[in-house]
């Protein structure tokens, strides 16, 4: 297997973080436009999910900038996302299965990539 360059290889994983931070921020600007127009059928449901959108929007792009200083919790809040990426995909395959692979394969690509040898080794940060 050949070897990783590290700071490209963690540069790449803070722009999926990044990329996967910009789809939340857009749905939490779709969420707004829903709440301006009138289109949502609950408010309180509406805040609540426009909140919960910019929360892990958020999440992601302090992780993201953390990996690329190579903390380790930037890697473990990853695992975690690409888990819940992947939960979401396995909900989206019985309503679309392209859409569930398109969920599914570059959270796999990132949870695989997060897993190497060498990216472990190089955050493993212990001062935050």
């Amino acid at each position: 297997m050949p070897k990783l360059n590290v700071k490209r290889t963690l540069i790449g994983l803070s722009i999926a973080y990044y990329l996967e931070a910009l789809v939340l921020y857009i749905g939490a600007g779709l969420g707004i436009l829903a709440i301006l127009t009138g289109q949502g059928k609950s408010l309180v449901t509406e805040i609540s999910f426009l909140l919960l959108l910019t929360i892990a929007g958020l999440f992601l792009t302090f992780a993201a900038r953390a990996l690329l200083k190579g903390k380790r919790w930037a890697r473990s809040a990853g695992v975690f996302w690409q888990l819940i990426q992947l939960s979401i995909a396995l909900g989206t395959y019985e309503a679309s299965v392209i859409g569930a692979i398109a969920i599914a394969l570059p959270s796999l690509a990132v949870l695989i990539t997060l897993f190497q040898k060498d990216v472990v080794a190089a955050t493993l940060g212990t001062r935050d």
